[in-house]
């Protein structure tokens, strides 16, 4: 990834509000599928380039934080690592709770005299499968059964995002699931032992695995009325949503996805309109000002921009990270 010689100075301040800590590193994962250590080393190495800024966690798969532990010699340099890991899970209540406690000693071991270069602190995680399309009363008995675990294992700070499918059941429950999410978050102390989002997959190596716009504006629009945030993952290299040769299929965009968001909240925007900014497929109509983010006549203020990205949308998992940035310099954004 070789940068151009210019100044940071030159990155559009709603540019760098808009991108900040966007990028989940996933190296571990299709298509690129790296060994642990080459992939950890290449985060470690992102951590240095000049689009640091745009990084956020290496992403690695519960069962592999024992191996990570011993690299140590990886985990020496720089400022503190910060893991997310993807749970066991399991498709029933019982099953998810009999592994998320495993998953919680794992965790435990993992943190055992290296938490000072290293801290889990987020867990992504598929929804129980009995639980797709639940309702809301159901949904919050079972995050009080994840309280409790997290209460009875001592875990200080977790932070858990229920991968959801988006086919036809689980969308129409979204608004019970975000709703029970939403109570469930009101009812963390402060500060919080652990608040919860949703994620979505947004490609895959099948054209059926790429969800339609209509039930990606579904989950934005559900989350954003709810008061919720989301990560987003797989099938995000491209900046715009754009026609993939290979799968002979439409594909989203994570500019698409991230503006969708932002201007979600920042307009109230209705699930029509959400979907005409996931469809978007001229990037020309995307404008970073040097106060506001716009895209055709709607603006939204760096502020703002800032508000919705902590509180929103959050990052997306790559595997990864000079795609997207090279992508972006093709479109003349770095």
């Amino acid at each position: 990834m070789e940068a151009p010689d210019r100044s940071d100075s030159l990155i559009t301040p709603s540019l760098r509000a808009f991108l900040h800590d966007v990028i989940d590193y996933a190296g571990l994962f299709p298509p690129a599928d790296l060994s642990l250590h080459r992939a950890f080393q290449s985060y470690a190495e992102y951590r240095h380039e000049e689009e640091a800024w745009m990084l956020s966690r290496f992403v690695l798969p519960v069962r592999r934080l024992s191996d990570l532990k011993a690299k140590r010699p990886l985990l020496k340099e720089g400022a503190r690592y910060d893991l997310s890991v993807l749970g066991t899970g399991g498709d029933t209540v019982d099953t998810f709770l009999q592994a998320f406690e495993r998953d919680l000693q794992a965790i435990e071991d993992f943190g055992d005299g290296i938490a000072e270069r290293a801290q889990v602190d987020v867990m992504e995680v598929p929804l129980p499968e009995a639980l797709v399309g639940a309702s809301q009363e159901e949904g919050i008995e079972f995050l009080e059964s994840i309280t409790r675990t997290l209460v009875t294992t001592g875990t200080p700070k977790l932070d858990l995002f229920f991968e959801v499918p988006l086919r036809r059941d689980a969308v129409a429950g979204l608004p019970a699931l975000c709703a029970a999410v939403a109570e469930h978050n009101s009812q963390q102390a402060v500060p919080a032992r652990t608040i919860a989002g949703l994620k979505v997959r947004c490609g895959g190596a099948e054209p059926t695995d790429v969800p339609s716009v209509e039930n990606v504006a579904a989950l934005i629009v559900a989350c954003r009325d709810a008061g919720i945030p989301f990560k987003a993952t797989a099938g995000l290299h491209h900046p715009v949503r754009h026609y993939d040769d290979g799968l002979d299929t439409d594909m989203h965009g994570f500019l698409n996805v991230f503006a969708a968001a932002v201007l979600a909240a920042e307009h109230n925007l209705d699930s029509p309109e959400v979907q005409a900014v996931l469809s978007e497929g001229n990037a020309d109509n995307f404008r970073f000002l040097k106060d506001a983010f716009a895209w055709r006549d709607l603006t939204v203020s760096i502020d703002d921009v800032q508000y919705a990205r902590e509180n929103l949308a959050l990052s997306f998992g790559s595997c990864s990270f000079e795609e997207p940035v090279d992508h972006l310099r093709d479109l003349e954004w770095l």
